[in-house]
């Protein structure tokens, strides 16, 4: 795609112009090392960066305009357009749908919200449009990839630049929906900015990300702006919310939310749509789920009731779409694991589990699940990460405390702070729960219920609670989930807990059926 300069000046507020106004415009990037000849490169002040720093490096790389807060030096070369704009971010993502003919236009949208579920209505989504013949592309936090293309993910939301490339690669390639998980940070920083949606997802709210928001209510209106300005300013017909109403912040979005029209899900009687019959088990699920219009048998193989939230929501969005109920039905059950989500390790000894979780929420419920179908002992390997929320660190703790029977304090991805100082605020909560710290005895065979452990060698402390495992154990590694890494000062080592849990597994019993196998496929996804 290409454009003239005047073209996206009509989608700016009172710009100023310096040098040649009717240059051709062929792409934009926020990231002068990815500048090309003809592209705009609009300086956005970041947490660490200023692209104002970087400007004449992105004209050596070819840019024919400039987009700042700035006001160009005196000797500029005029040959290219300089504009001076009030607020470069809030420009980046309309002038980049522009550039890129406004791929979103061309797909039906679909954004998730919320702090937990996000990844795995996306995986649901992504197999029920597939079962009804559709082609379905997906930005996220595990991965963004569509028709044969897969990119690892390094932000669940990627820069508004990124995201509009990537809407036009997906429209080329022939993609029909896209579902995007939506981060707070991403609507705060008005990466969504020129995305035209269709549906919106609001799943919950829980204690997460108050490093950067500050408080619930900060983070709360973060998440608003996709159901407050970017639905009902959509350009498409019937743009829609469906909102869990079963979290007290979906409850009350549902309540403020008057310009579009709302689907509420949940498991209350006032929901739209919702379950009439439960079923539970280490099996998985097996429900009766009503909606406006008709009643579906389900059948899955996701374990847990938080996954059933996680179903209520992929069917809202399958009923607004009007997706066949044969098409829900077979790709709902397709779906036999999410990468790092309640994901099983093939062991000898116990059931081991990898899951994500890494709020107080999340942990909460995975170990609630994992409670209904464990038969001996709970034992949970946590840490939490390093340049985040530290508030929250105790009440993780006092979650892994209180719903297992055992705890395992370990690093996560410490970053930049000191792996031990994250461990005594963990240890906090733990502790606040009435456990009792225990030493890590490498003879010491019995797990001691109401206990804990530090140990601080995330991979020491997988190898430690496996070798601790009776055959009716079960163990939750949580926190990293899919992450092949672990960043430690700046520096991300590959890591991955699924690998070191199937190693570990194999020194126990090397000819365990299956194990081979299932190595050979964690080691190709990790490279």
């Amino acid at each position: 795609m290409s454009v003239l300069l005047p073209d996206i000046l009509t989608l700016l507020q009172a710009p100023k112009i310096w040098g040649n106004p009717e240059v051709l415009v062929e792409g934009v990037s926020h990231d002068s090392r990815r500048v090309m000849r003809h592209f705009a490169f609009v300086a956005i002040k970041g947490e660490k960066v200023d692209g104002h720093d970087f400007i004449f490096k992105a004209i050596q790389n070819g840019a024919s305009v400039i987009i700042a807060e700035n006001e160009p030096p005196e000797k500029f070369d005029t040959k290219i357009a300089w504009v001076k704009v009030k607020n470069s971010r809030k420009a980046l993502g309309p002038i980049a749908a522009s550039i890129y003919g406004r791929p979103s236009d061309s797909m039906t949208l679909i954004g998730i919200t919320g702090t937990n579920g996000k990844t795995t209505t996306t995986f649901l989504l992504e197999a029920i449009l597939k079962a009804a013949n559709f082609v379905p592309g997906v930005i996220g936090t595990i991965s963004h990839r569509w028709s044969g293309v897969e990119i690892v993910a390094s932000n669940t939301t990627p820069e508004a630049s990124d995201i509009q490339k990537m809407l036009a690669d997906m429209r080329a390639a022939g993609v029909t929906h896209v579902i995007m998980e939506v981060s707070s940070h991403g609507l705060f920083m008005r990466r969504l900015d020129g995305c035209n949606f269709d549906v919106g997802i609001f799943s919950n709210l829980t204690h997460d990300h108050l490093d950067f928001h500050g408080d619930m209510e900060t983070y709360y209106s973060a998440k608003k702006v996709l159901f407050e300005e970017l639905l009902p300013n959509s350009t498409k017909n019937g743009a829609c919310a469906a909102i869990n109403i079963d979290d007290p912040y979906g409850s009350r979005l549902a309540q403020e939310i008057t310009s579009i029209q709302t689907l509420k899900y949940g498991v209350t009687d006032t929901a739209d749509i919702r379950p009439v019959r439960t079923d539970i088990s280490q099996r998985g699920l097996n429900i009766t789920i009503r909606t406006p219009y008709d009643s579906l048998e389900i059948q899955s193989e996701l374990v847990g009731a938080f996954n059933l939230s996680n179903i209520l929501a992929a069917l809202s969005v399958s009923v607004k779409l009007r997706i066949p109920q044969e098409a829900v039905l077979a790709g709902i059950k397709s779906i036999k694991t999410v990468p790092g989500r309640l994901e099983r390790v093939k062991s000898p000894f116990g059931a081991i589990f990898v899951d994500y979780a890494h709020t107080p929420n999340a942990l909460k419920n995975v170990l609630q699940a994992l409670r209904e179908i464990c038969e001996g002992n709970l034992i949970t390997v946590m840490g939490c990460g390093g340049d985040r929320d530290k508030t929250k660190r105790p009440l993780m703790g006092m979650e892994a405390a209180s719903g297992g029977d055992f705890v395992v304090v370990t690093s996560d991805n410490p970053r930049s702070e000191d792996p031990i100082d994250i461990i005594h605020q963990i240890e906090e909560g733990v502790r606040g729960y009435g456990f009792r710290k225990v030493s890590n005895n490498p003879t010491e065979t019995i797990i001691k219920k109401g206990s804990y452990v530090v140990i601080p060698d995330r991979g020491e402390a997988i190898k430690w609670a496996i070798s601790k495992l009776s055959l009716r154990d079960t163990l939750l590694i949580a926190g990293k989930g899919h992450e092949t890494y672990q960043e430690i000062q700046g520096i991300r080592y590959p890591f991955d807990d699924r690998v070191i849990a199937l190693e570990e597994s194999r020194k126990l019993n090397p000819w365990i059926n299956g194990i081979k196998t299932q190595e050979r496929t964690l080691r190709k996804v990790k490279a």
